[in-house]
Formats: structure tokens, sequence, C-alpha cells
């Protein structure tokens, strides 16, 4: 296996050590979104940013997509349990403020927010000279939502659907950057991997309220398997079929440079996925068409 993603910055296994610690702390810190019980109530939060896929968007001036990154960062986190987003609030580092960029991203985080009910309470910006670099910005989006208890009972023989991805979303993109600088991406790869993330927010909220779905994960770093073997027990095993993914022209490119490491650092093409009974599939198809939903494997006990 090579180390291509170390060596442009990013240490998934230094991540993954860290992971297992926290996961020692507390349950929730395992998971994609947390939650507390308050009397009948069920609160959700979760927290994301959109990693260095900034860089590229900021430079361009694409500050609507920096707004639907973290929308969707946060709502497809939240969508892996059974909640509805209620508020939102963000977090925005620069080295040195610009009050018209900075406007626009926080207006049109607004307006994306409205279209799926949730309220843009307010936020914090912060300018850190001394600690970022001239002309970077970073965000952060924290969503709070209320919800019921999500199905778990998962067994043996449930399938895994994956639901297909607007391109690499927001993930890799340290070592997409390093072979785009290094003349191994084109400018059109480039522009591809800029794509916005797809928010399946709204329909993965469907299959809840329908009970179609026992559990979901949201493929963001460290790709594939390190995401849904997230949402299933531990007396259980993934076995999924990789040969059905790659399908568009960048992640093939992608594997070319990468091989299989790819697995490890993208979502492939299946940007969020599902586990649910197989009599199930067909609803599911109905409901997430768009998506193209796939099998890409199933759970089986250890």
């Amino acid at each position: 296996m090579s180390n291509l993603y170390a060596k442009s910055g990013v240490n998934l296994s230094q991540a993954e050590m860290l992971c297992k610690k926290l996961a020692d702390l507390d349950t929730n810190f395992s998971d994609f979104t947390g939650q507390i019980n308050l009397n009948k109530n069920i609160i959700l939060a979760s927290c994301d940013g959109i990693g260095s896929k900034i860089i590229p968007l900021y430079e361009k001036k694409l500050y609507r997509n920096i707004a639907l990154e973290v929308v969707a960062a946060n709502l497809n986190d939240l969508a892996t349990k059974n909640a509805i987003a209620l508020a939102f609030y963000d977090y925005i580092a620069v080295h040195t403020l610009d009050s018209d960029a900075v406007f626009t991203i926080i207006s049109e985080l607004k307006n994306v927010l409205d279209a799926y009910n949730c309220k843009l309470l307010g936020g914090e910006t912060s300018e850190l000279p001394h600690l970022l670099r001239e002309n970077a910005i970073d965000i952060c989006g924290f969503v709070i939502g209320s919800g019921n208890n999500s199905s778990s009972n998962i067994s043996d023989g449930d399938i895994v659907i994956a639901l297909k991805s607007s391109g690499v979303h927001a993930n890799g993109f340290s070592l997409i950057r390093k072979f785009y600088c290094d003349g191994k991406l084109s400018e059109s790869d480039f522009e591809k991997c800029l794509e916005p993330t797809y928010i399946y927010y709204e329909y993965i909220r469907k299959l809840w309220e329908n009970n179609l779905i026992k559990s979901a994960a949201n493929i963001t770093g460290g790709g594939l398997y390190s995401n849904i073997i997230r949402i299933v027990p531990k007396n259980f095993d993934l076995q999924l079929d990789y040969s059905k993914l790659l399908k568009s022209d960048i992640f093939k490119k992608l594997y070319d440079l990468c091989g299989a490491e790819v697995y490890q650092v993208f979502n492939c093409g299946a940007g969020f996925c599902l586990i649910a009974d197989k009599n199930n599939f067909s609803d599911i198809f109905n409901i997430c068409k768009e998506f193209d939903p796939i099998i890409l494997g199933k759970v089986v006990e250890k």
C-alpha cells in the first residue's frame, strides 16, 4: 500500500489512532452525530468543516460553493440519524478580513439553510494574522437538531446501499491539490473536483420517516470502509464490492494515481451509504433514484 496521502500532509493512521482514543472517552465521539436525551426529546448536533477544498474555492471567489459545502458537511452528518435540522452556527477564521467576501459567504449560508428550514442563529468571525498565512480562510459549521431514536437492529445479511456522489466532495484535497500542482491532474480534472457536494439530508429524512433504513453513513475523510464500519455493531463486519465503484473519469484518474489507496482517501463515487433490509431496496431506490442507488455489499457476522 502506498502512502501518498501522508506525503501530501495528512496522516490517516494518526487520525484513526486519535479516533480510537476519543471513542474510549465517550461513545458520541465515534459517531457522525452526537446526542443527548432531554426528558422526552432527543437533541442531536454535528460539527464539520470542508478541509482544504476551501483554498481553491476562496481563491476562485466561489463563495456560494463554500456555503454549500459547509451546509452539506453538517446536514449529511445529521442525516445519519433520524433528525430534523433546527439551527446552525458558523465559525470563520481569516488572516485578513475581507468583509465583502465573508458577508457573501454568510449570506449564502443563510440562503442555503433557509431552503432546509434550518435557522442560522449566528456565529463567529476571527481575524488571526499571526496564526494563518496571508489570504488564508477556514470555515466550520455547527448544526443542532431534534429527533427520535434511530433504528439500529442490524442483522446478518442486511445490504449496504451506496448513493452516488457529485465527485470527490470535500475529501482528499491535500492530495488532489498536490497532484494538480505536480501536473498530474489537468485544469479540467481539478474543476471536476470542485463540484459542490450533494446534500442528501431531505432524501434520507424520508427514508427514516418511512422506517426503510437501519443505519446511515456520510462518506467523508478516510474513505468507504472506515466510515461505514462506524455504524455497524462490533460483532459484524462488511463485505463490499469495490468493482461497482470508480465509474466516473475523475475517480478512474485518481485510481491510476493512487492505486488501492484511493479507497482509503476518497468516496470513489459513493457519497452516502445506507444499511437496510434487502426487501426495502425497491422503496429506497424510488425515494433516492436521483442518486442511482446500488447494492454495494452486505453486513456479515464475524
